[in-house]
C-alpha cells in the first residue's frame, strides 16, 4: 500500500510516534514524531520492510512483530537509529482490519528516563516541582502500595484532591479485577524481583474518583532512597489518543475500503494516493498510479474545454463536480461522476486535492438506452398515426405528440391548455355534459379503447379509441393522465360502410351462404332471408347443416362430386344443379362457390351464392328465342366507336352465354358525352330483358330537359326509383358506373352504383388510377343517394370500364386475372386505339384463361381524350 498524503496529515496531529505498514510489512507512512525516534526520513524508509531494517544486530532475542496481527500486540523492541545509536523502545501494533490484510498501526515509545537516586523529600519536591504544572499525573508510592505523592496533574486526571489520596493505597485508582490483584503485583515482585510493568510502560484502564474509567498509558519507575524502594508513576490520559486512534484507523479502513474511488493527488497533480476501488476501476494497480499525472487516464473523449474549468475552479480553491469519460488500462473507455476538492493545510494553503469518482457507465447506458427507447416509441407511435397526450387530474391536456397535427389538424400547442371535451365534436360535448353517468377521468381509474368523437379543425369528424391511466403519487393522490388515441376514421367509416354492405347482402334477392371450411361437412354460418325463400327452410333450419340438406332423388351426382373437390381442394366452383325444397319441390340452383382466405393465406371459409335459375332453365329448352334475344340485345349497344372533336370512345359486350346482363353505353348529348356501363346479376333473359329496360329508361332520362343538365349521381338516383318495382319483382339488382364529359372543361363527372371502378391512365402516368364513388347497387333501396366525383382530364388521357367478367375470369388453376393484371395490360397496349386496345386485352384475357371456359359476361369500354 502506498503513502498517503491524508494518513500523514492525520499521523502528524499526534505526539506518539506512529507508523502505518502495508500487509506485507512495507512501510506506508510515518509521522514526524516517529523521524524524530528513528532519525530517519519518510521517504527513505517508504515502500521498504519496516522489520527488520531498524532492528538492532544485537538485538538477536527480539522478534520482530508479524506486519498484519488479527489482535493488538504489544513487546519491547531495540532499534538502531540512523545515527547508529541503539534505543530501546516499546512497541504497540494494531490491525487495521479485520483480518490483518489492509496493514497495521504501529506505534513506538522510548524507554529511556531519568533515574536520579535522591532522599524521598528532595525528590517529591523536585518532582512535585517539575511535574506540578504538567497535565500528565504523577504518583510515587512505597513497597505497600500507599500513595507518598500524587501532583496536581493527578488530581485532574483522577477526580482526588491530594489528601484525599496521600496514604491511601494506590489501587482505589484502578478498575476491578485489577484492584483486587494489585497487591498480589506488588507482593510478588518483592519476592521474586521479576519485573512484569516496572520498567516498562503501557498502557493500563484508570479509575475516577465518579467511578468512571478512561484508557492511559503509566510509566512506573524504581527507585532506591535511603535504602529503601519506592516506586514511581507517571500517567498520560490516552482518552483522546484512542478517540484520534479509533478515528484514524476508521477513516482509513474506510477509505480504503470504499465502494467510492478515492486519489489523491499534489498540488502539482502528480497521484500520492488511491485507493483499492480506484485501481480496480481504472485497472492500474497502486504502484503504476503513484507518481503520475491524472491524465494518463484520459480518454480523449472530454472536451479540452472541460478539463481547463476544472483546474481553474480547484486552483481557485472551488470544489468542482462534473461527469467525464476516462479510459481504463486495457483501453476501455468508462463514465465517471467525480468531485474534485481542493485541501488546505492550518495556514489556509492548497497542498493537495481529494478526487472522488463513482462509475456511472452502467446507469449512462441505461440512461441512454431509455432517451433512446423513448425516442423510439415517440417516433414509432407518430409514424403509427398514434396521438400520445397527458393531462393533469382535472383532463386538461399538459403534452401533446406532434401525431395530433395528422388526427385533429390541431398543432400541439393549440391542444395543451385545452380539456379534452374542448375537442369533442357538438353532439359528443352536449352528450357529456347531459350524462348522469360518471366518466373514466371521474371513476380515476384506466379505461381502455373508449370511443371518442373529435371535431377536426377544418370541422371534419374525427373518431378515435382512447385509452389511458392515472399517475398517482405515493400518498395515493391523483397527478395526473397518460394516454393515447388511435384514429379509427376511416375504419369506422368502412364498418359503417360495412354494415350498409350487409343490410344490402340481407335484402338482395339471390341467396347468400359462408361456410365453415375448418369445421366437419363445411355447415352453413350464415345465411340470408333470399336463401330462406329460395329453399322453403328457415335460417335455424338452414344454420349448422350444409348442401346435402337440399339433396334429391333427381340431383345430379357429378355436380355434387364437382362441389366435394372444390372445397376439398379449397378452389372456386360454379355449377347448376338441381335441389328440392323444403316441400319436396325441385329447382335449378346455379351454385357458385368462393374460398375466404385470412391474412396468412389460409382457407377459412365459403361464400356460396345460390340463384333458382328454374325459370332461366326453361327459357334455355327453346335455343332459337334465345338467339333472338341475344341478337337484339347486341342490337341495342352501340354498333360503332363514338368519334367527336373531343373524345374517341369503343366498348364491346361478350355474353358468357346466348344472353347476359352486362350492358354499355355511349353518346352525345346535348354538347356532352355519357358513358355508361353496368352489369345486371345472372345470365338469363330476365337479366337481358331488364338490361334492355335499363337502356331505355336511361336514354328516356337522358333526353329529359330537366336532366340535361343534371349530374351522374342524380341520374343515378332517378334511374333507381324508375327501375326499383321491377328489379325487386325479377329479384335482379344491377351495379352501373355513370360518367359525363364535359368538352368545354375537359371534366369529367361521376357516379357509381356498386360497379367496379374504372382504371384512368394520365398520359403522362406511370401508373393506373381508380376512379370510384361511394353507392349502393341499384333495386335494393328505393331512395338512394349517391357520391358524385370530378376530375379534369387532359390530352391523351385513356379511361377503361370494364365489369366483373374480366377480373374474374379464371384459368384451369383457378387463378383470377384480377385487376393488377389488367392494369398492366392497359398500361402495356395504352399506345393503341381505343378499339384496339379493347381487343389486345381481350387477347390477354383468353390467352390467361386459356382452355378454361367463360364464366361471366364481359363488357369492356375505352375512351381517349383528344
Amino acid at each position: 500500500m502506498e503513502t498517503v498524503a491524508a494518513d500523514r496529515a492525520i499521523l502528524d496531529a499526534f505526539d506518539e510516534a506512529l507508523c502505518i505498514l502495508e500487509g506485507s510489512g512495507a512501510l506506508r507512512s510515518m509521522n514526524r514524531a516517529a523521524e524524530r525516534l528513528t532519525g530517519y526520513c519518510e521517504r527513505e524508509l517508504r515502500g521498504q520492510p519496516f522489520f527488520p531494517r531498524l532492528l538492532a544486530p544485537d538485538a538477536d532475542d527480539c522478534e520482530p512483530p508479524s506486519p498484519s496481527p488479527r489482535a493488538r500486540e504489544r513487546l519491547s523492541l531495540r532499534i538502531r537509529r540512523k545515527d547508529g545509536r541503539t534505543l530501546d523502545v516499546r512497541c504497540e501494533i494494531d490491525a487495521l482490519s479485520g483480518n490483518g490484510d489492509g496493514g497495521s498501526l504501529l506505534k513506538l515509545r522510548s524507554k529511556d528516563g531519568p533515574n536520579e537516586p535522591d532522599a524521598l523529600v528532595e525528590t517529591t519536591k523536585k518532582l512535585e516541582t517539575i511535574f506540578g504544572g504538567m497535565v500528565d499525573g504523577l504518583v510515587v508510592i512505597n513497597e505497600a502500595g500507599d500513595i507518598l505523592l500524587f501532583s496536581r496533574g493527578a488530581e485532574k486526571l483522577f477526580g482526588y484532591r491530594a489528601e484525599e489520596a496521600l496514604g491511601r493505597n494506590v489501587k482505589l485508582l484502578m478498575p476491578s479485577p485489577y484492584r483486587e490483584a494489585h497487591d498480589g503485583y506488588l507482593s510478588a515482585y518483592r519476592e521474586t524481583g521479576v519485573k512484569k510493568i516496572i520498567g516498562v510502560g503501557r498502557e493500563v484502564v484508570g479509575r475516577r474518583k465518579n467511578g468512571t474509567t478512561f484508557p492511559m498509558y503509566l510509566s512506573i519507575g524504581e527507585i532506591w532512597l535511603d535504602g529503601t524502594r519506592y516506586f514511581v508513576g507517571v500517567t498520560h490520559d490516552l482518552t483522546r489518543l484512542k478517540r484520534a486512534e479509533d478515528r484514524l484507523l476508521t477513516l482509513s479502513a474506510a477509505v480504503e475500503q470504499s465502494p467510492i474511488a478515492v486519489m489523491i493527488t499534489n498540488n502539482d497533480g502528480e497521484i500520492e494516493y488511491v485507493n483499492s476501488r480506484f485501481a480496480s476501476l481504472t485497472g492500474y494497480p497502486p504502484h503504476e498510479l503513484i507518481g503520475r499525472n491524472p491524465r494518463m487516464l484520459q480518454s480523449k473523449r472530454t472536451e479540452g474545454d472541460q478539463y481547463r474549468r476544472l483546474w481553474e475552479s480547484i486552483r481557485a480553491g472551488v470544489e468542482w463536480r462534473g461527469q467525464i469519460q476516462d479510459k481504463r488500462k486495457d483501453g476501455k473507455l468508462y463514465w465517471a461522476s467525480e468531485i474534485i476538492t481542493p485541501l488546505r493545510n492550518a495556514n489556509g494553503e492548497i497542498t493537495h486535492y481529494l478526487a472522488i469518482q463513482q462509475d456511472i457507465t452502467e446507469q449512462k447506458r441505461d440512461k441512454e438506452a431509455l432517451f433512446e427507447s423513448e425516442q423510439r416509441f415517440r417516433q414509432i407511435a407518430d409514424m403509427a398515426g398514434d396521438w400520445l397526450w397527458e393531462q393533469d387530474k382535472d383532463g386538461r391536456y399538459t403534452y401533446s405528440s406532434s401525431a395530433v397535427e395528422d388526427v385533429l389538424g390541431m398543432t400541439p400547442e393549440e391542444v395543451v391548455g385545452k380539456t379534452y371535451v374542448d375537442l369533442f365534436a357538438k353532439e359528443s360535448a352536449e352528450d357529456v355534459a347531459l350524462n348522469t353517468a360518471p366518466s373514466p377521468i371521474a371513476l380515476r381509474r384506466a379505461f381502455h379503447r373508449v370511443v371518442n368523437h373529435y371535431r377536426h379543425k377544418n370541422d371534419g369528424d374525427v373518431f378515435t379509441e382512447s385509452t389511458g391511466a392515472p399517475i398517482f403519487d405515493e400518498a395515493g393522490r391523483l397527478v395526473k393522465w397518460r394516454g393515447v388515441d388511435h384514429d379509427i376514421t376511416s375504419r369506422k367509416t368502412f364498418e359503417d360502410a360495412l354494415r350498409v354492405r350487409n343490410r344490402a347482402i340481407e335484402a338482395v334477392p339471390i341467396g347468400i351462404a359462408v361456410w365453415d371450411a375448418q369445421a366437419p361437412r363445411v355447415p352453413n354460418i350464415y345465411v340470408n332471408p333470399a336463401l330462406s325463400r329460395i329453399t322453403g327452410f328457415t335460417r335455424e333450419e338452414l344454420l349448422g347443416h350444409s348442401l346435402h340438406l337440399l339433396r334429391g332423388p333427381e340431383t345430379d351426382p357429378a355436380a355434387l362430386e364437382k362441389i366435394r373437390n372444390a372445397i376439398v381442394h379449397r378452389t372456386s366452383c360454379q355449377v347448376v344443379v338441381k335441389f328440392y325444397r323444403k316441400d319436396g319441390v325441385s329447382f335449378w340452383d346455379e351454385l357458385s362457390i368462393s374460398p375466404v382466405a385470412n391474412e396468412a393465406g389460409r382457407i377459412t371459409h365459403f361464400v356460396s351464392v345460390h340463384a333458382d335459375i328454374s325459370d332461366r332453365r326453361r327459357v334455355e329448352e327453346n335455343r332459337h328465342e334465345l338467339e333472338i334475344a341475344k341478337q337484339i340485345q347486341l342490337s341495342l349497344l352501340p354498333n360503332a366507336p363514338l368519334r367527336t372533336p373531343h373524345m374517341e370512345i369503343a366498348g364491346i359486350c361478350v355474353p358468357a352465354t346466348h344472353v347476359g346482363g352486362d350492358y354499355f353505353d355511349y353518346f352525345e348529348n346535348s354538347g356532352v358525352i355519357d358513358i355508361v356501363i353496368a352489369d345486371v346479376s345472372g345470365h338469363s333473359v330476365g337479366a337481358a330483358l331488364i338490361m334492355t329496360e335499363v337502356r331505355s329508361t336511361l336514354r328516356a332520362e337522358t333526353r329529359k330537359a330537366t336532366n340535361a343538365l343534371s349530374g351522374p349521381a342524380e341520374l343515378l338516383r332517378d334511374l333507381n326509383e324508375l327501375l326499383h318495382e321491377d328489379l325487386t319483382a325479377a329479384d335482379l339488382f344491377i351495379t352501373m358506373f355513370y360518367c359525363r364529359f364535359l368538352p368545354q372543361t375537359r371534366t369529367l363527372q361521376y357516379a357509381n352504383a356498386g360497379q367496379n371502378p374504372p382504371l384512368l391512365l394520365r398520359a403522362d402516368g406511370a401508373v393506373c388510377v381508380q376512379l370510384d364513388a361511394d353507392g349502393l347497387v341499384l333495386g335494393v333501396m328505393r331512395a338512394v343517394d349517391f357520391k358524385e366525383g370530378s376530375l379534369e382530364l387532359a390530352a391523351g388521357d385513356k379511361l377503361l370500364f370494364y365489369t366483373d367478367g374480366i377480373t374474374e375470369a379464371q384459368n384451369r388453376q383457378g387463378d383470377f386475372f384480377g385487376l393488377e393484371r389488367l392494369s398492366a395490360a392497359f398500361m402495356q397496349h395504352r399506345r393503341l386505339a381505343p378499339r384496339d386496345l379493347i381487343k389486345a386485352v381481350l387477347a390477354d384475357v383468353r390467352a390467361f384463361r386459356g382452355e378454361a371456359p367463360a364464366t361471366d359476361d364481359v363488357a369492356m369500354v375505352v375512351a381517349q381524350v383528344c
